[in-house]
């Protein structure tokens, strides 16, 4: 069996916690250096999905060093064991945080509605102990404490605490006190008195070159970077099965303050094979280089992993 396949003792963990890792993709040596140089190519924006906005969403489609990343078989091959053989990618984030730089609030979502109203994901099939979608985080610097890692509420995607539906207001600054690019998920609680334990919170320090795979519904944010001189560095892609439709209502939308016209997007298929057909699908980026995709996992393997689960396999 690949060894990047989940045991069931693995995905049955996922299961209960919501979120799996850190495990290894690149050496450490290598995502550093693969990390300088994405900080330099990010730079140039002639060609991406999203010009004129300062975030930095899909850059995979026009920055070559993203595109291997998205479909890297360590991370391929575990979505497969946790959402089941035929995945796309969706959306990819590049994330720096710099010395000074705040933490991210708790916060949970499914749909990514909470700017808009609008759901970015719609699934048409509910499959148990099967999410809707997931997330990769992969460091391309260390994330010591003092960097601002990543923190999970383990357990926390059993229950919303938070109501991704509901529109957010405005505020000025960039990570800055607890806000994510200027919004403060704290005014999307169910109830405004409600505060996380964070003595039960998982705070996931990790080495240049892993990454963490989990569904955005288990509760997530992250500590500030405390330090003088470290920046951290990761990029979060962000994946679905083939019967989600992305995008089902928007031709361009607005979130954290930015603009965004769909016009150059489209959905990578990293795994497997797309017998639904819901979703504009692109197969190389702006270069021509081609995305890679990745063949189902037998079909024994997947059953000897997801036994009992209630969704399909060859």
């Amino acid at each position: 069996m690949d060894e990047n396949v989940l045991s069931r003792e693995e995905r049955e963990s996922f299961v209960d916690n919501g979120f799996l890792g850190p495990f290894k993709v690149y050496e450490p040596d290598e995502a550093k250096e693969i990390g300088k140089k994405i900080r330099v190519q990010t730079q140039n924006k002639e060609h991406a999905p999203f010009p004129t906005a300062d975030i930095n969403y899909d850059r995979h489609i026009d920055v070559p060093l993203l595109t291997r990343p998205v479909s890297h078989p360590a991370i391929v091959r575990r979505l497969q064991s946790l959402i089941g053989p035929d995945v796309l990618c969706w959306r990819s984030e590049f994330f720096p945080k710099y010395p000074g730089d705040g933490g991210t609030e708790w916060h949970q979502v499914e749909t990514y509605a909470y700017t808009t109203g609008t759901p970015h994901l719609e699934p048409t099939l509910r499959r148990e102990k099967t999410p809707t979608e997931l997330t990769v985080w992969t460091a391309f610097t260390d994330v010591p404490l003092e960097t601002g890692p990543l923190k999970f509420m383990p357990g926390s995607h059993k229950k919303w605490n938070f109501n991704e539906k509901q529109k957010m207001s405005k505020f000025d600054g960039l990570n800055t006190n607890g806000s994510f690019f200027g919004y403060h998920f704290d005014e999307l609680k169910l109830d405004p008195e409600w505060k996380a334990d964070e003595s039960k919170a998982r705070v996931m320090t990790m080495k240049a070159g892993e990454a963490v795979v989990f569904t955005a519904r288990c509760m997530h944010g992250s500590l500030d970077n405390t330090s003088k001189r470290l920046m951290r560095l990761a990029v979060a892609t962000r994946y679905v099965s083939t019967d989600v439709k992305i995008y089902p209502y928007e031709k361009s939308f607005e979130e954290h303050g930015q603009h965004f016209d769909l016009a150059k997007w489209g959905a990578v298929l990293v795994a497997g094979q797309d017998d639904y057909k819901l979703n504009r699908i692109i197969t190389k980026n702006v270069h021509g280089d081609p995305f890679v995709t990745h063949p189902r996992i037998e079909g024994m393997q997947i059953a000897k992993i997801c036994a009992g689960d209630q969704w399909a396999v060859d």
